[in-house]
């Protein structure tokens, strides 16, 4: 859940047989749990970041075996009911078990209500969904992202979300987030008690989507929000 599983998965080099595509196209494994398991372990576990879609499919493995039940069946009864959500799609693999590296479609109000139950602490509408010392794990820099400014957390990875530090005016703001390609962006802000979701088409155009953050959260949304 950190992007460093050590395994030769890398979605953002095209060569990579790990990477996303590569997975997807071959028709040699349909089980994608197993061809991501018999891949080569290139780095000791935890020492490297790779974004790898493939890695994080394999959380759905475990949870597919620890609960006994079909994945889509969980998140129902788990996420989807208790949050109250409206229609949605859940990506599959060849085999028919659910994928979780990604093409789940959801309203963006029930995207929203993600980002409120972490901002809540694991609490929606009185009743503990998840528990706190998850979110509390989940949302705290676990392994840090290539790249990341050494004076910062800002690129840096929790179990499943971005994390990073946002600087609005004379002021820096602590943000944990979740996106996709094209520009879905889940993005809580929980100093400002913000949950911010953006749902966008510019696929492969991280050029474009990447600075709905940066130009229309710090420069715009912030600055409407604290006017005095």
């Amino acid at each position: 859940m950190t992007h460093g599983s050590g395994l030769d998965c890398d979605d953002n080099e095209d060569a990579s047989p790990g990477g996303e595509s590569n997975m997807q196209m071959q028709t040699a494994k349909p089980d994608w749990w197993k061809y991501m398991l018999d891949l080569k372990v290139i780095h000791d576990p935890g020492t490297h970041f790779a974004y790898c879609s493939g890695s994080m499919n394999l959380v759905g493995a475990a949870v597919t075996v620890g609960t006994k039940t079909w994945l889509p069946e969980f998140f129902d009864r788990a996420i989807a009911r208790p949050l109250q959500f409206g229609h949605y799609y859940y990506n599959l693999m060849p085999t028919g078990e659910a994928y979780t590296g990604g093409g789940v479609y959801m309203r963006p109000r029930d995207l929203l209500k993600i980002g409120q139950l972490y901002l809540n602490g694991g609490v929606w509408n009185g009743k503990r969904i998840i528990p706190k010392v998850w979110v509390d794990a989940s949302t705290r820099p676990q392994t840090p992202a290539a790249g990341a400014p050494a004076d910062t957390i800002s690129g840096t990875d929790g179990y499943a979300w971005h994390l990073g530090y946002m600087k609005s005016g004379d002021k820096r703001y602590r943000w944990f987030q979740s996106n996709g390609n094209g520009g879905q962006l889940l993005l809580v802000l929980p100093e400002l008690d913000l949950v911010i979701v953006f749902t966008a088409g510019n696929y492969g155009n991280f050029q474009v989507w990447g600075r709905f953050q940066s130009e229309l959260v710090a420069s715009s949304i912030i600055p409407a929000l604290i006017k005095p």
